[in-house]
């Protein structure tokens, strides 16, 4: 697929993520052999370090990280929002199951754009979906308008191993398994080819770290983690 052709796609990916919401938990976790839950762990290791935060989960599919944030200590409200109706129906659901809903709610909503207020928000997230937005410094420059000041933005995304030796055989995964298996079990012709070309395409590392600092966030520096196969970038309004 073509850049221009990745571009344009990922202006309507929230319609392939419509189509394969039914089997999405279900591949997350087959897929990244259950790391994502260490992934989210970390996410929460690292909010800020005061009680009643209010958060804003961007891109949240069917609500893993709104939900594991809601549990979190010193969190008041968490409110997840994405552009697939699928997926937030699905999270409602997880929400309600879990007994959550007087701290977690989810409603569709653009997160480049992001339609809310400015310095409304303690911390923005968005866990594996900002490479899926069509512009990613206005989601960044959004992320930044939409937190308080003292306020932080976290997110978490795939990247590429710098060790050769983990960077052969995640190629080989992202290029190969993963769009295979992923396109198998969710019945979509190449759902999970899309995703994968989205990885590969992406800023990474210091480059995306450049792009928040851009947005005005300060100390802005990124963890990498499981050999450098994802990262998470942290960035903070004074």
């Amino acid at each position: 697929m073509s850049k221009n052709n990745l571009e344009t796609r990922k202006t309507e990916s929230y319609k392939i993520f419509d189509k394969i919401a039914g089997t999405y938990d279900l591949l997350n976790h087959i897929l990244s052999f259950g790391i994502d839950i260490y992934w989210r762990k970390v996410v929460i290791k690292n909010l800020p370090k005061r009680k009643d935060l209010e958060i804003l989960d961007l891109a949240c599919g069917t609500g893993d990280l709104t939900i594991a944030l809601a549990k979190a200590d010193g969190v008041k409200s968490v409110l997840g929002i994405d552009l697939s109706k699928g997926m937030i129906d699905l999270g409602d659901v997880k929400i309600n199951q879990r007994k959550l809903s007087d701290k977690a709610s989810m409603e569709i909503g653009d997160g480049v754009n992001i339609p809310k207020p400015d310095n409304s928000y303690d911390v923005t997230t968005v866990s594996f979906g900002i490479r899926n937005f069509p512009d990613t410094q206005e989601s960044l420059n959004n992320m930044y308008r939409v937190i308080k000041s003292g306020g932080r933005s976290m997110i978490l995304e795939f990247s590429i191993p710098k060790n050769p030796f983990f960077k052969m055989i995640y190629f080989f995964y992202f290029r190969y398994l993963l769009p295979f298996v992923g396109n198998l079990i969710s019945k979509h012709k190449d759902a999970y080819s899309y995703l994968n070309q989205t990885v590969e395409d992406y800023p990474y590392g210091e480059e995306f770290a450049e792009m928040m600092r851009k947005s005005g966030f300060k100390n802005v520096h990124f963890i990498e983690l499981t050999f450098g196969i994802a990262t998470l970038y942290i960035g903070d309004k004074e």
